[in-house]
């Protein structure tokens, strides 16, 4: 399945920013996969986030060593070596997933906070696709990305925030999108005040779905918020959860705590 040309940009892009941190393989996948399916550009970031500069020079801040676990204060050398080392493997890794894909792809660096950065870059892109973030980091990656659908690790269900707006109706794509590339099950979060606003939201969702020639369950939110997010995420143990409307999320009071918590990577659309 691929999306009608009139609901994307000629040349949509898809912004995913990347660390070192552990959680990397569906993060990164999601964002190549999306990009493969749009025919759009996989574009980077890699933020040197001036928090660590602010740990130089304090007595608790050392660099310790894997080999005889001897520590040394940070230095602004030290900083800037290791942003730039990290940013050259970085690019590399975003190469290699794209070059899986034949996709057009570029890299950025950007000098500051994280949280700025994601905000300022929301308004120039299309998807953004964010992952669980580990200290100051927002974003994982690995060298091993893609690949057919039978060829990965079993995905937990993808969540796609549903109502009958026009930015659903795109939602709801890229989740069939990561559903069937990834073989994983298709769940739709309602949001409704009561249960027969529920069961009319759902039965709609289901004619949706029946049109495209998909199967999917719904999930009942009674109110959405990052703690239900959570708890809905957790309860299913989803492989990756899709938003509409990214300026609103990006925008959410208590947004980090989701990105701390939720294990899977989450999808912003237009």
């Amino acid at each position: 399945m691929s999306l009608t040309l009139h609901e994307w940009p000629a040349v949509p892009r898809i912004w995913v920013a990347l660390d070192e941190s552990p959680r990397s393989i569906a993060a990164l996948t999601a964002a190549a996969d999306l990009a493969a399916g749009l025919d759009a550009e996989l574009a980077g970031l890699f933020v040197e986030d001036i928090n660590l500069q602010h740990l130089i020079g304090l007595p608790f801040a050392r660099e310790f060593s894997l080999l005889s676990g001897a520590g040394r204060p940070l230095s602004q050398g030290d900083v800037e070596r290791t942003w730039r080392r990290e940013a050259e493997a970085l690019q590399r890794r975003l190469a290699e997933a794209a070059g899986t894909l034949r996709l057009r792809w570029s890299f950025h660096v950007a000098r500051g906070r994280v949280s700025t950065e994601v905000n300022t870059l929301a308004q120039a892109f299309d998807l953004i696709v964010l992952g669980r973030r580990s200290g100051i980091q927002v974003m994982t990656v690995s060298r091993t990305t893609t690949g057919q659908a039978g060829n990965r690790p079993k995905t937990g269900p993808v969540l796609v925030l549903f109502d009958e707006g026009s930015t659903s109706t795109r939602n709801l794509d890229l989740g069939i999108m990561l559903a069937r590339r990834n073989g994983a099950e298709l769940l739709l979060l309602i949001d409704a005040e009561n249960e027969d606003a529920y069961r009319v939201a759902c039965a709609a969702a289901q004619l949706a779905l029946k049109a495209r020639e998909i199967s999917g369950r719904c999930v009942w939110l009674s109110g959405i918020n990052g703690s239900k997010l959570i708890q809905v995420a957790r309860r299913e143990e989803a492989g990756y959860l899709v938003l509409p409307d990214k300026e609103r999320f990006l925008k959410t009071e208590g947004l980090d705590r989701v990105l701390d918590e939720i294990e899977c990577p989450i999808v912003l659309t237009g």
